[in-house]
């Protein structure tokens, strides 16, 4: 079932997703994912970090930092927090839970909806080019 916006209060629910559809292209450092927390009722983005194609996940050090930085953009903690149920974040349930935040997998399918806008202004961003 498709997450609503209009189901959460501010700051009830967050969302992690993947920004990029296609890798972003270095010509340094490799190629990366754009994993990124939306603020579910509003749509806001409060953090995004770049994980490396070849990591399994998300790791713990950069799961802590964006969920910090999260905290600190919105003033404070949600009651819950969606992730794609085909998203390897093991390491991100973990802290979020131990920050005591309840976490929900959920179909990445049932995410596109709230999402799409925002891997839209991604990809105008990146436009499939190479980042020097």
């Amino acid at each position: 079932m498709p997450i609503e916006p209009s189901d959460f209060a501010h700051n009830e629910a967050w969302l992690l997703f993947q920004l990029n559809e296609a890798p972003v292209m270095t010509e340094a450092d490799g190629d990366f994912n754009a994993m990124a927390i939306m603020e579910v009722a509003t749509g806001m983005i409060f953090g995004m970090e770049l994980v490396q194609v070849s990591m399994p996940g998300l790791p713990e050090f950069l799961s802590r930092k964006l969920l910090a930085d999260a905290e600190g953009q919105s003033g404070s903690r949600p009651q819950k927090l969606f992730i794609a149920s085909e998203y390897d974040a093991d390491d991100l349930v973990k802290v979020a839970k131990a920050m005591g935040i309840e976490v929900e997998r959920v179909p990445v399918k049932d995410l596109s909806g709230i999402t799409q806008e925002a891997r839209e202004g991604f990809a105008a961003h990146v436009s499939g080019g190479r980042v020097q």
